[in-house]
């Protein structure tokens, strides 16, 4: 009852202002809800076409593994540099430099992994029900031989176990970019005059 009295009481002019102040408003929240819903909707698409890249991307063995990060048993985790710790997958071949921090056999110390090879072993299993990947692969290059474990999620990020004779093993992170394929275009026919 109180409420009636104090709406009653003022001013008609002011009565005008709150009801176009309140209409305003509710135009504002409705809007904003509709916006709200379409970029959801704009996220979802962008999430799915990146899902369907990193599944066509490790399927077709066409791939780069960034690493941004690397795990030490007892010290924590190190920021890496990008642009110089990868892993490349590339049809047949495998490519890897990735910095190394940790214990070592032998006489020679070991302060990074780089190792351009062919997989004599590579193994791709699919987990439906969580929808990632793990990718079991042996890369050998001279008498170094390296066994890479990796477990790809479905939106790119990838974690990897780089175990050899000579380290310790070491876990990385990083995200998948997919390998672009080139679009050949075909040279121009010359122009006979």
């Amino acid at each position: 009852m109180e409420f009636v009295s104090i709406i009653t009481n003022i001013h008609p002019m002011k009565k005008l202002l709150l009801i176009v102040l309140a209409v305003v408003c509710l135009a504002q929240f409705t809007a904003s809800g509709k916006t709200n819903s379409s970029d959801r909707n704009k996220r979802y698409e962008k999430k799915v076409a990146r899902q369907e890249k990193v599944k066509e991307a490790v399927e077709s063995k066409s791939y780069v593994i960034e690493l941004d990060r690397l795990y030490m048993s007892r010290y924590g985790n190190i920021n890496l540099s990008s642009g110089r710790n990868y892993i490349i997958i590339k049809g047949n071949s495998a490519a890897i430099s990735a910095g190394y921090m940790g214990r070592q056999r032998g006489l020679i110390p070991v302060a990074g992994i780089r190792l351009n090879g062919k997989p004599s072993v590579y193994k791709l299993h699919k987990n439906e029900a969580k929808g990632n990947y793990r990718v079991e692969m042996e890369v050998t290059e001279g008498s170094d031989t390296f066994h890479i474990t990796m477990t790809i999620s479905e939106n790119g990020n990838c974690s990897a176990i780089i175990s050899g004779a000579k380290i310790d093993n070491t876990r990385y992170s990083g995200n998948l970019v997919p390998i672009e394929k080139k679009k050949t275009v075909p040279e121009p026919d010359y122009i006979k005059l």
